[in-house]
């Protein structure tokens, strides 16, 4: 990973300033170690304080997956049940029911997950954290009302977690406060967490809360104290401590056969991360000005979750109190995490860390996604996949794959295949490593990455191969006519992906519309960089394999190449619709490298060559139609010369050689650029 926390630094720095925030103290987590932290702002309005790592804020509601941390210890010893109605544990709500005759009784899980019915109750819970036991039996005693009947629906209960601190309290005999001090703060070193401020140890630089009113910082009330909804919550924190709880909930993956040491077992601590209760599943835009992406968020035991479809997972919770705003953040399946708080009231620390991720994916400087490891049985089954496409044979396939392989594609036209796909791809070698999606079910792939094999095994012992597909990439020519007239030719070409290969697509699909479904289309998009053969001059075999030296040769001393797309355009001549491409120095230096190579070489020319390098339009076929009416073809060059391209660019960092013997398109092989 390349760490761009420039653009963390220069994300907080702009939240404090926009919303009003006296001072904010954040960090990042990356496996599991604090490795970047700073702060903006001041501690105190009008001083020179500026908060750092180790200052105290409260968290409010980032609370709660402290106490729920403290249930789960509860539930591993067998003190209690998720499932089990909250009556059980605390017969003071005997008395309480849901709003319908049909209602079911609240349980643990209901209380833990936000879906207990009991209505969201933000501002009063912020004013009452300190309530007394009796003033809590009060309540109880009067019972209470309901938005929904338990288990139907996404409710932000604070007063429910309340009632999780009387069950744990009932149970262990001890305030769930005291738990979490001592089983969960003291083994994770979590020194300067409290849940008073009285508490917290000497020294400490403690942040004093504001609300920003009439154009200025005015002082919050005192801090209200501990108390039985304190919960929900109480505790005070800093950036450090805060980091060593992320870490410790990011530790809990993947799952492992290590030592779990604890304090709370990694399989617990993974049931918190999971999505129990759906909120919404909507489509917003998570950034100011940015795209809408569809997202799921919901809660988990605890925490809250979010799948959100470009950065995955993220687990985590806000809090926010009067005076403070705070918010935790992380990527499990990445491995990062985020902490950020603030002294203003409802600080948005939220929307601050998640702005700072997104900027951080923006850079290309997230970390990798993590690997699933696949089970032994899976890498074993793939060598043996392997095997058999390169060489087949009836006795091995039948002891590999499960009755049903056969069944859905019989045993002939799988040898078929396999023996179409060595003549296209040639030597099927190197082999990808396995892309797990589940330990027993990954892909890997074959050629440099040319063809992807997808392999899932059954539930037998031992498991045997229940699917074994196989794709490829989209050859470049399809229509017959063509492969014929280009029989003796070859390519070094390029495939672009990105915004560039999703305007080709769009607008391909158009112009396939508008010459009323014209077959004799480029499947996907490619560049050519030099073009090999003529009828005169035909590229045999070994002329595919001079050609594959030399572009072996280039490609190790040509560095990675932008395409950008610059206007579209029809070449009347030949009938072709084509995504013009910017000629920059990059791209001409590269191409009279290769044009350079190839004629040392004595390598056969192509009909192409006569333009000659300074002439040749860097560009991308859409189509090859052929006897278009006139009408039809001048109202496509109308149509296509109006559409913007937009600046849509790809970074490539390969070139293939392809060569056509007569029949579909061989590949020679894939040429990574390493200058």
């Amino acid at each position: 990973m390349t760490h761009r926390f420039d653009e963390v630094d220069r994300t907080f720095a702009e939240v404090a300033a926009q919303e009003h925030v006296p001072g904010i103290a954040y960090g990042v987590v990356v496996d599991g170690e604090l490795v970047h932290a700073g702060g903006v702002g001041t501690l105190v309005a009008g001083r020179d304080e500026p908060p750092d790592a180790a200052s105290v804020f409260r968290i409010a509601s980032m609370t709660k997956s402290f106490t729920g941390a403290a249930v789960m210890l509860l539930r591993e010893e067998g003190s209690l049940r998720l499932d089990e109605p909250v009556t059980t544990y605390a017969p003071e709500l005997a008395g309480w029911r849901g709003p319908t005759a049909d209602s079911p009784p609240i349980t643990v899980r209901h209380l833990l997950s936000m879906d207990s019915g009991l209505p969201t109750d933000d501002p009063w819970a912020d004013r009452h954290i300190d309530a007394t036991r009796e003033e809590m039996d009060a309540l109880f005693a009067a019972g209470s009302a309901f938005a929904w009947p338990p288990g139907i629906a996404f409710e932000y209960s604070n007063l429910g977690w309340g009632l999780i601190g009387r069950i744990v309290e009932n149970i262990a005999g001890t305030p769930v406060q005291r738990i979490v001090e001592e089983r969960l703060l003291r083994p994770l070193d979590m020194a300067s967490t409290a849940w008073s401020r009285d508490t917290l140890p000497g020294g400490v630089r403690i942040a004093e809360g504001y609300r920003w009113q009439d154009e200025t910082f005015v002082p919050e009330d005192e801090p209200l104290g501990d108390g039985q909804i304190a919960p929900m919550g109480g505790i005070w924190s800093t950036v450090e401590d805060l980091s060593k709880w992320v870490a410790f909930f990011l530790d809990a993956f993947p799952p492992r056969d290590e030592p779990d040491d604890g304090p709370l077992a990694r399989a617990a601590r993974r049931e918190m991360q999971q999505l129990r209760r759906v909120d919404e599943v909507t489509s917003v835009a998570l950034r100011r000005g940015g795209a809408e992406r569809v997202l799921a968020r919901g809660y988990g035991i605890g925490l809250a979750v979010t799948h959100d479809v470009r950065l995955g997972t993220m687990v985590g919770h806000s809090g926010g109190f009067p005076g403070f705003g705070s918010h935790m953040r992380w990527l499990p399946d990445r491995g990062l995490g985020l902490v950020a708080l603030g002294n203003v009231t409802y600080a948005p620390m939220s929307t601050a860390c998640l702005e700072a991720i997104e900027r951080l994916a923006d850079a290309d400087a997230l970390p990798p996604r993590r690997r699933v490891t696949p089970a032994p049985e899976l890498t074993r089954a793939a060598a043996k996949v392997r095997g058999l496409l390169e060489s087949w044979d009836d006795a091995e396939a039948a002891a590999l794959f499960a009755d049903n392989v056969f069944l859905d594609e019989s045993r002939d036209r799988r040898k078929a295949a396999a023996t179409a796909l060595r003549h296209r791809l040639g030597a099927l070698e190197p082999f990808g490593e396995i892309d797990a999606e589940t330990p027993l079910r990954g892909t890997f792939t074959l050629g440099s990455g040319r063809a992807r094999v997808e392999v899932m095994l059954d539930a037998a012992v031992p498991p045997r191969v229940q699917t074994c597909d196989i794709t490829v990439d989209p050859p470049v020519i399809t229509d017959p006519a063509h492969l014929t007239a280009a029989a003796g030719t070859a390519y070094v070409a390029a495939r672009p992906s990105g915004s560039l290969a999703e305007l080709f697509e769009s607008v391909q699909t158009q112009v396939r519309e508008r010459l009323g479904g014209e077959s004799a289309l480029s499947p996907r998009a490619h560049v050519t960089f030099k073009a090999f053969g003529s009828a005169p001059h035909p590229v045999d075999e070994a002329g595919a394999a001079a050609i594959a030296d030399v572009a072996r040769a280039w490609a190790e001393v040509t560095p990675p190449l932008t395409l950008t797309a610059e206007a579209l355009e029809v070449m009347d001549e030949e009938q072709v619709p084509y995504i013009r491409l910017r000629a920059s120095d990059e791209l001409r230096r590269a191409t009279d490298d290769l044009r350079e190579r190839t004629g040392d070489a004595g390598l056969p020319p192509a009909e192409s060559d006569r333009w000659g390098g300074d002439a040749w339009i860097f560009h991308l076929s859409l189509a090859y139609p052929s006897a278009v009416p006139a009408d039809r073809w001048s109202a496509l060059g109308d149509w296509i010369r109006g559409i913007d391209p937009g600046g849509a660019s790809s970074v490539v960092k390969a070139a293939d050689l392809l060569w056509f013997d007569g029949g579909p398109e061989r590949w020679i092989g894939r040429y990574a650029f390493d200058g």
